[in-house]
């Protein structure tokens, strides 16, 4: 392996800058932070160490960029961003070092990501406990984190409370048919969203008895 290489050309194609060094097969890209703390010019003359140098660099660079995309689409867990990089092709020491600078700018934060998806669930589409934590875990989060986070955010939620909002959303759907059929069918939609079967015949209860009494009026 050669001992020195040298750069040949610097070159900036669409706002990305290039770098073409000899004895390389391909040129690749490089940061312009990377361009200035090196003070790089074409001709200069690099060892392996410094070539390797500015591989990783690049990778890292590369790595970061991609991953500031997908933050900016959407909050992330930190094992969804990483299965995203890692999808990508990015090494894994280059994801780990991105992992470490965005977790330590606060911007991933699995239990902060947690509460947010779980408050925003149990408003929109309520569940018990079991779904819940089953549904923060498929965000690649910790379950010691998600059980943590599902016991903060149903302080203050009843059960049979959230089972008939789960259900009311879904009562056209059940009340059509006859009584012992819709009891069925309401029973298995509120086990699947991760209700007790006591929760779940309180819960049809309730609705049962609003509907009667819609019906009286």
């Amino acid at each position: 392996m050669k001992d020195q290489f040298q750069i040949v050309k610097l070159k900036r194609i669409r706002g990305r800058t290039m770098v073409d060094i000899s004895g390389l097969d391909d040129d690749f890209e490089i940061s312009q932070e990377t361009v200035y703390r090196h003070q790089l010019v074409e001709g200069i003359v690099l060892t392996q160490s410094q070539v390797d140098l500015l591989r990783g660099e690049s990778e890292q660079y590369l790595c970061n960029r991609r991953a500031a995309r997908l933050l900016a689409m959407r909050a992330h867990s930190v094992g969804e961003l990483t299965d995203k990089l890692k999808q990508k092709g990015h090494p894994t020491e280059a994801i780990k070092a991105v992992i470490r600078k965005y977790r330590a700018q606060g911007v991933l934060d699995d239990e902060h990501f947690a509460m947010s998806l779980a408050e925003r669930l149990i408003n929109d589409r309520p569940c018990g406990r079991p779904y819940l934590i089953a549904h923060i875990q498929r965000k690649k989060i910790d379950r010691a984190i998600a059980e943590k986070v599902v016991a903060m955010v149903l302080v203050g939620h009843n059960e049979t409370d959230l089972a008939t909002a789960a259900l009311a959303k879904r009562w056209s759907q059940f009340s059509r048919f006859q009584l012992e059929t819709a009891r069925t069918k309401a029973y298995n939609y509120l086990a699947r969203r991760g209700f007790g079967y006591e929760a779940a015949r309180k819960a049809f209860a309730n609705m049962l008895s609003d509907q009667n009494e819609v019906t009286e009026d």
